[in-house]
């Protein structure tokens, strides 16, 4: 099956982009792109690829990030002819005026200043950082890795999609707090629904990691859950009062956890896992990044290499496409 934008060139201008967001959502759709079958041609400033000393470090001291988003794609100069181009709108203007679909990202979009901005920022004004970490007074929690600017980096990919698929010339704009608002979706669900916006309340979440015996399980539950989950504690206070109920529970979190956490402490994840499974409460172990190279869910779907490298599961017409790409040389 031919790659959808097989004969494509792209011009990756993420390079250029003057701030960090910017600059990882368009690597990030180039990346796409790429693995669409689009030859893509990332210009490098004159001091060489802003990724590569990024981290997270792999252990000979190159950049993880740089490798993941960059693979596929040939260092090169803006020259000679693109069918579409994405970066911000200086590094367009600068390297991309004559291409004749561009992608354009912004903090607000095209009509307002592009201020300096973090991918925290965008977390904070979207209010997604206000959903994420225990409840206050603790701090709010980051995000781990690139959500926000790898899902901005998603949109533009279909955004630049459908534009190459109506032809002519055209410039889709993305904004990178649109996007992060979407991302943050039920709060203005709340807003509509209730009436005022979801907050951190951790304080009183069931849901919660539970330390095992070698390493965290993910305790997440539904109230139809509880009673095969209290069953299999097996703790005759989980049957009485403030543990009947899930408002109850969450009230009194700390003295859930004092209960339940010895019997979890005691067995293994493979243990614990296996004893849910068999009773459907939907516990799963925490694993190491190591442990996910021979994770069997991974392994069936192809989803991380040998060395360790994610692939995506793009798909054309219900298909999987199957491209080998070599890392860039830069």
């Amino acid at each position: 099956m031919p790659a959808p934008l097989a004969g494509r060139r792209v011009l990756d201008l993420g390079a250029l982009c003057a701030q960090r967001p910017h600059a990882l959502a368009a690597s990030m759709a180039a990346k796409l792109c790429a693995a669409y079958g689009a030859e893509v041609v990332r210009p490098l400033p004159a001091d060489g690829e802003p990724f590569a000393s990024l981290p997270p470090l792999l252990p000979d001291g190159a950049s993880a990030l740089h490798r993941f988003l960059n693979a596929g794609k040939r260092p090169g100069p803006a020259t000679g002819w693109f069918d579409a181009a994405i970066g911000d709108g200086a590094a367009l203007a600068a390297h991309a005026a004559e291409v004749p679909v561009k992608a354009r990202l912004s903090v607000f979009g095209p009509d307002e200043p592009d201020p300096p901005m973090s991918e925290l920022g965008l977390a904070a004004l979207s209010g997604l950082l206000g959903i994420v970490g225990e409840a206050p007074p603790a701090p709010p929690s980051r995000l781990a890795g690139h959500q926000v600017a790898y899902s901005a980096g998603l949109a533009t990919c279909t955004a630049l999609l459908a534009a190459l698929r109506a032809g002519g010339e055209e410039v889709v704009d993305v904004s990178l707090l649109d996007v992060t608002a979407w991302l943050n979706w039920k709060v203005a669900a709340g807003v509509m629904v209730i009436g005022s916006a979801p907050v951190r309340g951790n304080a009183k979440a069931t849901w919660f990691t539970v330390k095992a015996r070698d390493g965290y399980v993910a305790l997440v539950y539904q109230d139809k859950d509880w009673p095969p989950l209290r069953d299999l504690i097996g703790d005759p206070r989980l049957l009485e009062e403030p543990f009947i109920t899930g408002p109850g529970r969450g009230a009194n979190r700390a003295a859930l956890l004092e209960i339940i956490g010895p019997w979890f402490a005691a067995r293994t994840r493979a243990e614990i896992t296996a004893a849910a499974q068999a009773r459907r409460v939907p516990i799963g172990p925490v694993k190491y990044p190591v442990e996910l190279l021979e994770d069997a869910q991974y392994r069936a779907r192809g989803f991380l290499a040998p060395d360790g490298t994610p692939s995506l599961p793009v798909g054309w017409d219900g298909q999987r496409l199957v491209r080998e790409v070599a890392d860039a040389a830069v």
